[in-house]
């Protein structure tokens, strides 16, 4: 940390004996401390008028003071002092609280702790309780600036919301740092941006903290689709909070919950075990396309033809009366066919598998999130002839799928997965056209002569 005004062992006020910096912010540095009269440790802001670039920043560090004093809930730490010191070329202010052990959820995640659907239910109930407290005050408290970072978790799993630097009643009007808006990126609804907040703003930022849990990623990070966070292919969550977060992040105030009395109703219904819907997907008339999905997972099985199947057989009852070195060589192309592949999606990974006579021989696994682009290309065969591939594209690698499918099989299973994982999808495919168009391109290039000089 930069241009601290402290260092372990130095004493405030002949009280406050500093252990070690905690955070640094544009709202000053906080210290944990003892207290020298009951040896209890506590946490110090300090802010420096001589540091400080805006003035707006010892308002809204006077506001957090006058808030906190008057706070009483278990998981705010409790306010315990408020005093000025003048130095000889400085006056610095001070806001004393109950130290909140522990570490923040942004630092949690970056070792790498990632909780699970059911914990993550438990810790919105216990955030929701500190925001229904704070809202229903008069006039309501809007904390401005919930966030990863500003929650601090014991080892007990209890929550502590901490900072209260940006910090508003509803009767005031929004003031900004510097000419930025109070919040963090990623976190911050639409509607702060244009000075606006009420408590939805703080149950959008509630929501965007417990993506950011379950998904390991910033909000910021995800895909947005008509300004809200796309996160489905980077959480694997049930369908009922799936649809409970898609609530708190609305983009639209009116959309989300009301309060968060009501939001904490929505999340206590029982968790039901995971019985899942699934849908049966129809393919084309005649396929034989197995395709069923649920809202978090896709199976796709395409088994071969029967047709292929039936000639195999012909062709080994006849080839049997050959010596059988030469059944093997001549069988060895058609037992290749005898198989099925199939493909697995949730909403984090992805195994594509090929199969002959039952035996798995190839298995492709991967991330969901990587797949950019399921697509039908159209190439030439040796002969001239097109041919139709279905891609799957994870990153710059792809794999082909469905192989001895019809072209008008591919393009539909090309929609079905573009829709499943939410892909945009190339311009639709005319596939006779695009036969046609591939005829004339090779007509073309065949009677282009170069220009003799």
């Amino acid at each position: 940390m930069k241009n601290l005004l402290y260092q372990t062992n130095d004493i405030i006020r002949d009280r406050y004996r500093i252990v070690s910096p905690i955070g640094e912010g544009s709202m000053g540095t906080t210290y944990e401390a003892e207290d020298l009269t009951n040896y209890q440790r506590v946490a110090i802001k300090v802010v420096s008028l001589r540091q400080t670039q805006d003035w707006k920043i010892i308002e809204l560090f006077d506001r957090e003071a006058r808030v906190l004093a008057n706070l009483q809930h278990p998981g705010i730490p409790k306010y315990l002092d408020r005093f000025d010191e003048d130095t000889s070329t400085d006056r610095r202010f001070y806001l004393v609280q109950e130290l909140a052990v522990g570490e923040s959820l942004a630092a949690l995640v970056e070792k790498g702790w990632q909780p699970d659907e059911r914990r993550v239910r438990k810790m919105a109930l216990q955030l929701l309780d500190i925001l229904n407290y704070l809202h229903q005050l008069t006039p309501p408290v809007i904390h401005r600036d919930i966030k990863p970072q500003n929650i601090i978790r014991h080892t007990n799993d209890k929550l502590y919301l901490v900072d209260f630097g940006a910090v508003q009643d509803v009767y005031r009007n929004t003031l900004t740092r510097g000419g930025t808006f109070v919040g963090t990126l990623g976190y911050m609804p639409h509607e702060q941006f244009r000075g606006q907040v009420g408590a939805a703003s703080d149950l959008y930022a509630l929501g965007a903290t417990l993506l950011f849990l379950l998904s390991g990623k910033s909000p910021a990070e995800l895909p947005q689709t008509r300004m809200k966070i796309d996160f489905h292919r980077h959480v694997n969550i049930s369908p009922a909070l799936s649809q409970w977060l898609e609530k708190m992040l609305a983009p639209a105030v009116e959309d989300r919950f009301a309060s968060a009395r009501e939001a904490i109703s929505a999340l206590s219904l029982p968790l039901k075990p995971s019985v899942r819907e699934v849908t049966s997907h129809n393919g084309p008339r005649g396929s034989r396309i197995s395709l069923m999905t649920t809202e978090n997972s896709l199976v796709c099985l395409i088994p071969l033809h029967w047709n292929l199947i039936l000639s195999l057989t012909t062709i080994t009852i006849v080839l049997s009366f050959f010596a059988w070195p030469i059944f093997i060589l001549l069988a060895i192309p058609f037992i290749s066919l005898l198989g099925s592949q199939s493909l697995f999606i949730d909403r984090q990974k992805f195994i594509l598998k090929k199969r002959w006579f039952g035996i798995c021989f190839q298995e492709i696994k991967g991330q969901t999130a990587d797949i950019k682009l399921v697509d039908v290309e159209v190439t030439r065969g040796s002969k001239g002839k097109t041919l139709f591939n279905l891609v799957i594209w994870e990153g710059v690698r792809k794999y082909n799928f469905g192989g001895f499918i019809s072209q008008y099989e591919k393009k539909w299973l090309e929609i079905r997965l573009s829709e499943f994982l939410n892909l945009r999808r190339l311009q639709p495919l005319d596939i006779e056209r695009s036969d046609n168009c591939s005829k004339l391109s090779s007509r073309a290039i065949a009677s282009f002569k170069p220009r003799k000089n």
